[in-house]
């Protein structure tokens, strides 16, 4: 039976639910500030964070970063110093070799065409490029314009030139620690292989994995000569060192010019002997730089005897013939 009043137990009851409900709607809402406050507040801080560090950030002092790493090998934890090294390696050997890779490079103008067109060949069947650097570029009029090397510009001669200046680096890298000097050479020698597959995928059409392995392999036996032929150079004298930079840099081509040979043979020996110059931590910063060759040429003509040029006389002639005759 239905009645006009209400009793007190329900309406506490339905008072009760409506305080209930009430208070869980402010909670909400109030985390729902509270988490907004929060967002704001940390997108805020980040990018003031963000803004102070792009402030204070300074570019690196290779003699703060030198004395670090000195720091870090002096250090007496043997666990430090063994994680250490494989790292400072790998990225100062990609610097020493930017460094080697600046000094000549080349491109292949009909690989970026589209599409992509077969390359130019010399008489040895090598795909010929457009070459940058002393190394590629064309010879001058005269000593005092002595210009560059004109070298052929392929990558076979790309390869030879990184090896010359990779040469020097790891004949300075020899005077490192001896648990050192097998992770330095082995990084640099790593960045030269990365470079190489990518010239042989970009400019010379190589989309195969096998076929770049195949010429990895001949690049690493071509390593190897590199460095007993220079090493020997080096301790038997300019002699032996100029033939073999004739026999690699310049393929032991006969119509070489004596000079350039004596140029390049110069400029190895000076450079092997700055980098001796250089302390461990110097060199560990990989802020190194290769100048150019050029004033080798001039120094090398500047020495050379006056008889150089000239021609044999009959009164020459017949001294030989008398003295061969005795």
């Amino acid at each position: 039976m239905s009645t006009s009043t209400i009793c007190s137990s329900c309406i506490r009851s339905l008072r009760q639910q409506t305080r209930r409900h009430l208070l869980q709607r402010q909670s909400q809402k109030a985390s729902l500030q509270s988490s907004a406050a929060a967002v704001v507040t940390s997108n805020t801080t980040r990018a003031l964070s963000t803004s102070t560090r792009a402030q204070q950030e300074k570019p690196t002092n290779p003699q703060d970063q030198a004395s670090f790493i000195a720091s870090l090998r002096s250090s007496s934890n043997p666990i430090a110093k063994a994680t250490t090294e494989p790292y400072v390696a790998y990225g100062a050997t990609e610097d020493l070799f930017r460094a080697c890779a600046a000094t000549c490079t080349y491109t292949i103008p009909s690989a970026e065409a589209k599409p992509p067109l077969p390359a130019p060949k010399n008489d040895r069947g090598e795909d010929v490029g457009v070459g940058e650097g002393w190394w590629f570029a064309p010879k001058g009029p005269n000593p005092n314009s002595p210009g560059g090397l004109d070298l052929p510009v392929t990558f076979n001669t790309w390869a030879q030139v990184m090896y010359l200046h990779m040469y020097a680096l790891t004949a300075r890298l020899r005077k490192f620690p001896a648990e050192h000097v097998r992770i330095w050479e082995q990084n640099l020698l790593d960045h030269f292989f990365y470079a190489a597959e990518d010239r042989m995928a970009m400019w010379h059409g190589m989309a195969a994995r096998g076929i770049r392995n195949k010429y990895l392999k001949d690049l690493w036996v071509q390593w190897r000569g590199v460095l007993v032929s220079y090493d020997e150079g080096l301790i038997k004298g300019d002699a032996e060192l100029g033939a073999a930079v004739w026999r690699n840099v310049f393929q032991a081509r006969e119509d070489v010019d004596l000079a350039d040979v004596g140029a390049v043979v110069s400029y190895l020996r000076r450079e092997v002997a700055r980098l001796d110059r250089l302390s461990d931590a110097q060199l560990s910063t990989g802020d190194i730089k290769f100048p150019s060759p050029a004033p080798e040429v001039k120094v090398l003509d500047e020495m050379k005897s006056a008889m150089m040029g000239k021609s044999f006389t009959q009164e020459d002639l017949a001294g030989l013939k008398t003295a061969k005759a005795a």
